[in-house]
């Protein structure tokens, strides 16, 4: 599986090590029936770099050794996208197929045998005849004589799908000798689909130090058992010889080899009935990322008359919805995660803003369910920028900076955000002070802010919210008016003391911002505190009466400015991740979490007003 953007370097680098010697050590075991299935970024590369490996692949379908197999273009996880999603996934890269091999494919790769029932029609629609299924989802259907030994019928809606049981024991095919191997497939007695995982294929391939492969010594092996010990064969050879296969009913669930890093369930049968969508409750970074993926497939759907800007547009949208962008290994959101889904939110950028026809599209608010949790959200869609602002917390949840195609709120920590409003004491200042972030949980951070007005043609929205502070829970109420502009981000803030007792506390805004080192430029710091500037890379520290704080995206070439009517204290600490390695240092920061703060003191019934200016540059 090859997510698009992926370097061309580790392209050729995947091809000189792995796919070349495969096809080359195959093709001359002509003996040896398989079935390949290639994703479509890899089969476009191959195109421009590799013809001459479709030539092969050709001869090799002619001679009937190999079947190809068809699926999704970008590889995703077919439960997370809609109908025409998938179809169009599907269609695609069958005409990349047809294009170079000639044959349309019959069957579809199902990645993690990630399933759920309605795929069936989409599949259907596609001449799609039969998939390839975890054999324990088929032997714990409960389905009487289903024992994921044979293949069965799938049905939904009316529209009927072959589905072959996928024996994953063996994708680590090397960790079995030919011997082990050929003991359990006479064992089983029934059809057994085995598929090596990619990272398989070098040692499967490789010759040991009597000059053979592991496959050489397998044919061999094979050879010199009794006849009718067991058949080779190609998946769409093995349903040439139409049976009347047994019914079954299989639910949504994915592989349970695909759990070996999440702490889940010992019985294998819970494990093959958990939908793959249980991954987007383990980040909300992976949810919002969902999210932006349906919210744009309905702008891009809602395209007419220029087929060609809609095909660009769903071109764009369908890169950002690979499988491996979802999947968080070993539960964690690591660094080549957020490699993934930084080149998805280019994507879902670059097709929205293709999506946005000039002399149609007009700067408002949206009032919408954006992120699926039963709360509307606010979305702001100006021509720079997007601002989306969520109930829980008042916070700006997603900012898109469409002329570099990002999206600056999608930073690897818990819960990220711009604009979070927090009502702390002393402590949690000097925590700050001292380089700490406090884990007290703050006034208004997690309650639901209520909407007082939505001006769309003004791009304002007005909110407010209530609370308990202190040991004596004193009440007190927080009003919140956002205006956006092109420019940026205005917040007025208008903190009142509801209690009859002199309220004394800290005000605190918290902004996390994505601003982060890239292979190529270490972003940059400039504060202007105590009528002195201070330019340097983000570093950690905590400044008094800063007048103004600027951050550098160099590469993006984004500036954020931050100032308020009233001189902050401001605290900034780096968001460094144990496994940032990945990028050239292990302390490289991807992304900077600013607290702005100021003392509180407000007699019963009295109010103070603060005003917050994020300024982004371009």
């Amino acid at each position: 599986m090859f997510p698009d953007g992926l370097d061309p370097a580790e392209y050729e680098k995947i091809y000189q090590s792995t796919y070349k010697p495969l096809i080359s050590t195959l093709y001359n075991l002509p003996d040896l029936p398989f079935t390949l299935y290639l994703a479509g970024p890899f089969m476009d590369w191959l195109e421009h770099h590799h013809p001459e490996f479709f030539m092969i692949l050709e001869e090799m379908v002619s001679r009937k050794q190999l079947d190809i197999l068809g699926g999704g273009f970008f590889s995703p996880l077919f439960p997370f996208l809609p109908p025409a999603d998938r179809v169009g996934q599907i269609e695609l890269l069958t005409t990349e197929i047809r294009k170079h091999l000639g044959k349309r494919p019959r069957g579809a790769w199902l990645p993690s045998s990630a399933w759920e029932p309605a795929m069936v029609s989409s599949l259907n629609t596609c001449g799609i005849e039969y998939i390839l299924l975890d054999r324990i989802m088929l032997e714990t259907s409960g389905f009487p004589g289903v024992d994921g030994r044979a293949p069965v019928t799938l049905e939904d809606c009316g529209k009927t799908i072959t589905a072959l049981p996928l024996d994953n024991r063996f994708r680590y095919l090397e960790r079995f000798s030919p011997e082990a191997l050929l003991d359990e497939v006479a064992a089983a007695r029934g059809v057994v689909v085995i598929f090596a995982d990619q990272s398989s294929i070098i040692p499967l391939f490789t010759p040991g130090d009597d000059g053979k492969t592991w496959f050489h010594s397998f044919i061999e092996l094979l050879a010199s058992r009794p006849e009718g010990t067991a058949e080779l064969s190609t998946t769409g050879r093995c349903l040439k010889s139409r049976s009347l296969y047994r019914r079954a009913y299989i639910s949504a669930g994915m592989s349970p080899f695909e759990f070996d890093d999440l702490h889940t369930s010992d019985d294998v049968s819970i494990l093959a009935r958990t939908p793959v969508k249980q991954y987007l409750v383990r980040s909300v970074n992976v949810m919002n990322l969902y999210a932006k993926m349906m919210y744009v497939h309905t702008l891009v759907n809602q395209l007419r008359g220029d087929k060609s800007r809609k095909k660009n547009a769903r071109e764009e949208l369908w890169k950002a919805q690979a499988g491996e962008i979802f999947r968080l290994p070993g539960g964690e959101d690591t660094a080549k995660s957020k490699t993934l889904r930084l080149q998805a939110y280019k994507n879902l950028l670059m097709a929205e803003k293709t999506a946005r026809v000039r002399g149609v599209f007009s700067p408002s608010i949206n009032t919408f369910d954006f992120d699926m949790d039963g709360l509307k959200d606010f979305l702001c869609q100006l021509d720079p920028l997007n601002i989306y602002v969520h109930h829980v917390g008042g916070k700006i949840f997603e900012l898109d900076v469409l002329n570099a195609y990002r999206n600056y709120c999608d930073i690897r920590i818990k819960s990220p955000g711009l604009f979070m409003d927090h009502f702390v004491d002393a402590s949690d200042i000097e925590s700050l002070r001292s380089g700490v972030i406090p884990e007290t949980q703050s006034v208004f951070a997690e309650t639901i802010y209520q909407d007082i007005s939505v001006d769309s043609a003004r791009h304002e929205i007005q909110l407010k919210t209530s609370g308990y502070f202190g040991t004596f829970q004193q009440p007190l109420s927080l009003r919140k008016q956002y205006s956006f502009r092109n420019e940026g981000i205005q917040v007025q803030y208008i903190l009142k003391n509801d209690s009859p007792l002199n309220l004394s506390g800290n005000f605190l805004i918290e902004l996390d911002l994505a601003v982060a080192r890239t292979r190529h430029h270490e972003p940059l710091m400039t504060v202007y505190a105590n009528e002195t500037r201070a330019d340097s890379r983000i570093t950690e520290g905590h400044f008094e009466d800063v007048s103004w704080l600027q951050l550098s995206d160099l590469d993006s070439g984004v500036r954020f400015t931050l100032d308020a009517n009233e001189n902050p204290s401001i605290s900034i600490f780096p968001v460094r991740c144990a496994d940032t390695g990945a990028i050239d240092e292990p302390s490289s920061p991807e992304g900077t979490r600013l607290f702005l703060s100021w003392k509180v003191d407000l007699g019963p019934g009295y109010e103070m007003e603060k005003m917050v200016f994020l300024k982004i540059e371009a």
